[in-house]
């Protein structure tokens, strides 16, 4: 049993030994057991309230601390009534009449300290209106009860007979209006409390009327009923808290019952004014104070409904401004911030429902998602700022030819969707591309800039491509990956062999990353020889040549990885690992063979571009104890004239680590002999492409002499490729060529048999 309810049973227990006992007592004892039940209930009282606190949050105790000061000014009345009574004080008013009343005035001030911490001040102030209307009313009541009988007291004792109950009453009214404000979840402490104030009231008004009509004042219901109270107090304030009810059905109860309150309390003062009516006799003021009670509580309420319309205004302008910032929201949330077009959840939604429509009527939807190719090298050269700049010239122009045919948005960085819900055929489709392409490319004029990006197209159509919005989507970005990939022709219809093609990559992708991680690679050899005159060829390098060998045991020929590795990054760490093994086995190779001998190692476009590329070959050669002299990384054309500059300082990184330059693939790309001058190459890697005719076409012969001769004027060796044939040898032999590569004189083969080809080419030949 809780200590709570051990002070309920102590004090149910004296209070019904107590009343059991006075009911044969003398009157003299039967005064000892009412007073000795009545400072028992009061204490009872006094400690629920203070346990009432200690239990409670810290956001309750602030009007819990006013419950506990209400007890305790009861508390010293009740002691202070004690001694009067035995000490035979009869004057009136006495020092207990000054605390009695108080525990009214704390409450309600508790009261409303509760309503504070959880309503807005328009309502706080609604509540204490209708407070004071219920108050209004209770005076009325209690002074038409007392005034025909108040001929021989003085004012003051009028209205300290008038507090005791208007001040119970009062609060117990205000106990229970507050259940509509604050909707507690649990309603038991509340009404317990609101019985146990009206119970107080009823037994004060009770017992000032007998002192008003000069009977005796103590009687066994009305000494049973002030315990009784004391108890029922004690117990709502022990559990009054404040927790909100969530339940649909008890809130919208609770916001009709506010409503009614005014209603309530002028009724209220209107039964006032029929009981004065029905009374014989009564006293000359009381119209007057019935009056006064009603004319209070109207004004009251017309102040209250003054209030509350006013806090629905602010609410009512509040919602509005509300409505119209999420109707803002939901603009900005369709729409592209940069350049208002549509963005790409409103696109979507169009497209659904253009679908939708064109499925009802047997209709077309064509998709074009237009994207500019190196939009990125804008932001990096001139800022994002000027990206912006042109993103909006490009969506004003597109938009200028798109406005007649459908719907744009802009659904991705540098991305733009085209829904054409009119029926279009391809070659419609095509022209419209074509306009779109064109207005793309004309030049644009930001801060003295011009500026002139490409763009790519893919095209899908419903029903011929896709079912729904999400394929028509899915199934033009795919044509757009591979119109960029194409790079040709800037647009491309859509066709099931794009799936195939991508969803073949998206498996080669997850096969490298695995082939990467479980180092599936493994390095060939091709060796290139050195040409002198009246001499066999000899072995001066070999050229690193990457393979991969899947888990079924198949070799895959690098032209079918390679390519997609370079776009999708992969080829990075692929080449890390080529330089980084092919230096290693160089290492042993000199071990073992006793004589330096040179190594050539393809360096990709991207792996090129990579910042870190120097210092990785670096660190490597410093790992194997390798010369730099020894080691050729082969740069591509389209790695150095794509971005000279940049290249330039890349090859100046390269070559201070001590390594040579070989420019691989020549004449096939967009190079030509007077940029080789401003580059420090040591090498020209003359691709196969040029051998295939030689020596039967004069023409290829004479071009191939002329890069020769040019390349050694400038400095810079040079190693024919695609050596096949003995004719092809004898006329490279003739131009005086520095070195050749080819399948004449030796195949890619693994390191040991490079070896053994070394040893067997050193051996001395017999006699």
């Amino acid at each position: 049993m809780t200590l709570s309810n051990r002070v309920i049973v102590v004090a149910l227990s004296v209070l019904v030994i107590c009343t059991a006992a006075s009911l044969q007592a003398a009157p003299l004892t039967t005064l000892w057991l009412h007073n000795i039940h009545w400072l028992t209930t009061n204490t009872a009282c006094l400690v629920l309230a203070v346990l009432g606190y200690l239990h409670a949050s810290p956001e309750h105790r602030p009007f819990k601390g006013w419950f506990v000061i209400g007890t305790l000014a009861y508390f010293n009345g009740g002691l202070l009534w004690v001694f009067e009574v035995f000490t035979r004080h009869a004057d009136f008013p006495q020092q207990s009449d000054i605390f009695y009343p108080l525990m009214g005035p704390c409450l309600v001030i508790g009261f409303i300290i509760a309503l504070r911490s959880q309503l807005s001040l328009a309502k706080s102030w609604a509540f204490i209106i209708d407070a004071l209307s219920f108050s209004m009313a209770i005076l009325g009541y209690i002074l038409i009860a007392y005034l025909p009988k108040s001929g021989d007291v003085t004012f003051l004792q009028l209205a300290v007979l008038t507090a005791y109950p208007v001040s119970m009453l009062s609060a117990a009214l205000l106990s229970l209006l507050l259940i509509p404000y604050l909707r507690p979840v649990w309603t038991l402490p509340w009404l317990l409390l609101s019985a146990g104030l009206m119970l107080e009231g009823l037994c004060w008004m009770q017992w000032n009327l007998n002192a008003l009509n000069h009977l005796p004042q103590t009687n066994l219901w009305t000494n049973t009923g002030f315990s009784v109270a004391d108890l029922l107090i004690g117990a709502g304030l022990y559990g009054w808290q404040i927790q909100t009810s969530t339940q649909a059905a008890y809130l919208a109860q609770c916001r009709r019952l506010r409503n009614w309150i005014p209603m309530l309390a002028f009724v209220f003062g209107l039964c006032s004014l029929l009981l004065v009516w029905w009374q014989s006799g009564p006293h000359p003021h009381a119209y007057q104070v019935v009056m006064a009670s009603v004319a209070s509580i109207l004004c009251f309420s017309a102040i209250r409904q003054s209030i509350l319309l006013r806090e629905s205004e602010k609410l009512l302008s509040a919602e509005k401004l509300l409505a119209e910032k999420e109707k803002e929201y939901l603009q900005l949330s369709r729409t592209d911030p940069l350049t208002g077009l549509h963005n790409r959840i409103a696109m979507f939604n169009l497209l659904e429902h253009a679908v939708i429509n064109a499925a009802s009527d047997s209709g077309k939807v064509s998709l074009l998602i237009l994207d500019l190719r190196q939009f990125q090298t804008i932001n990096d050269s001139f800022g994002h700022k000027t990206g912006d700049a042109f993103l909006r010239e490009i969506a004003q122009r597109l938009q200028y030819i798109s406005n007649e045919h459908g719907e744009l948005g802009r659904v991705h960085g540098d991305k733009f969707a085209l829904i054409i819900s009119q029926h279009k055929t391809d070659s419609q489709l095509t022209q419209l591309a074509d306009d779109l392409c064109r207005i793309v490319h004309k030049p644009v004029l930001i801060n003295d800039h011009e500026l002139i990006l490409d763009s790519c197209i893919g095209i899908s159509i419903y029903p011929r491509d896709a079912g729904n919005a999400e394929q028509l989507t899915r199934h033009a970005n795919t044509a757009l990956t591979q119109a960029k990939r194409a790079g040709q022709q800037p647009f491309l219809f859509y066709s099931r062999e794009q799936t195939r093609l991508e969803q073949n990559r998206y498996a080669l992708d997850i096969q490298l990353r695995k082939a990467i991680k479980k180092q599936e690679f493994f390095l060939l050899f091709q060796p290139i020889f050195s040409l002198t005159q009246h001499q066999p060829p000899r072995i001066t390098s070999i050229e690193a040549l990457i393979r991969w060998k899947n888990p079924r045991g198949e070799t895959i020929c690098p032209a079918d990885f390679i390519p997609y590795a370079e776009q999708s990054g992969l080829i990075v760490p692929i080449g890390e690992w080529v330089i980084a093994e092919a230096l290693r086995h160089l290492s042993i190779l000199g071990q073992s063979y006793g004589q330096r001998i040179g190594l050539s190692i393809n360096i990709s476009p991207r792996q090129f571009r990579n910042h870190h590329l120097s210092m990785q070959v670096a660190e490597h050669l410093q790992k194997n104890a390798l010369s730099p002299a020894s080691v050729t990384l082969e740069i591509t054309e389209s790695a150095v004239f794509e971005h000279e500059a940049q290249a330039l300082e890349i090859i100046n990184q390269l070559k201070a680590t001590g390594v040579r330059i070989s420019l691989d693939d020549f004449g096939v790309g967009n190079s030509s002999l007077f940029k080789l001058k401003h580059l420090p190459l040591d090498e020209l890697k003359i691709d196969r492409a040029f051998m295939l005719d030689v020596p039967e076409s004069s023409a290829d012969s004479e071009i191939l002499s002329t890069i020769v001769k040019t390349a050694r004027i400038l400095g810079i060796s040079v190693v024919v490729e695609g050596i096949e044939t003995q004719a092809q040898l004898d006329f490279i032999r003739s131009t005086e060529c520095d070195c050749i590569q080819g399948f004449l004189l030796g195949r890619p083969m693994a390191i040991e048999d490079i070896q053994a080809l070394l040893l067997q080419l050193a051996a001395p030949s017999p006699a």
